[in-house]
């Protein structure tokens, strides 16, 4: 009997061809024009039209891409809060400590905030607008703090208590930094207070909050 003739493989990624490069740099265009408008009027007062006349793209083509202004607001927060997670993430990715990786997070998003105002305010409104950006940064602190409750520097009965303290803590100090209100060593002191309400020790959670975060282009 002859060997069955392999099929094909179907799972390796295609080459993007000129069209579709194309149509992500006009998609990517659109949402950075989205991200300018947020930081500078409400978010309930952008038209998606507005959106097309900012990116310099025709009414008839924003439509190729967002039928709606909820839609665009919800790409543009996705966008911000997985590339700046991700980026937290890949510098993180040699530390073993959950609880530490939560601090690096907590202070790097806070640092962030301080250096790029425009990124902070977009982000900010966009996260108090939609739900979706909420659920994103929830699912990247998630694992780290399953990951600092198993190695027992962390200690919390409620996980959805838990995230919501560290996303709204986060987010909270953000808006304190962009409005002025910051205070020496903000960052550290947030993610110390963070670990502590955890259930860390205050001399770990001192300790944890005060180690060097990892190079990174901040604002890049």
């Amino acid at each position: 009997m002859s060997a069955p003739t392999p099929e094909p493989e179907t799972d390796a990624p295609q080459p993007l061809t000129r069209g579709h490069k194309k149509r992500e740099r006009t998609r990517r265009g659109l949402i950075d024009a989205a991200l300018r408008l947020v930081a500078r009027k409400e978010v309930g007062e952008i038209a998606l039209l507005e959106v097309a006349t900012e990116a310099e793209v025709s009414n008839g083509t924003i439509y190729n891409y967002f039928r709606t202004r909820e839609e665009v607001l919800e790409a543009v927060g996705i966008a911000m809060a997985d590339e700046f997670s991700d980026a937290i993430s890949a510098l993180s990715s040699d530390v073993r400590s959950g609880a530490q990786r939560l601090s690096i997070g907590v202070r790097m998003f806070i640092r962030r905030a301080a250096e790029d105002e425009q990124w902070a305010s977009a982000l900010l409104r966009i996260f108090h607008f939609d739900q979706a950006i909420r659920s994103r940064l929830a699912a990247h602190v998630l694992d780290d703090l399953q990951a600092g409750l198993r190695e027992g520097a962390l200690s919390y009965h409620d996980e959805g208590i838990a995230l919501d303290l560290v996303v709204s803590c986060t987010t909270g100090a953000m808006r304190a930094v962009v409005e002025g209100r910051g205070v020496a060593d903000h960052d550290v002191q947030l993610a110390e207070m963070i670990l502590k309400a955890l259930g860390a020790t205050p001399a770990k959670a001192r300790k944890i909050a005060s180690l060097a975060l990892p190079e990174a282009p901040v604002g890049a």
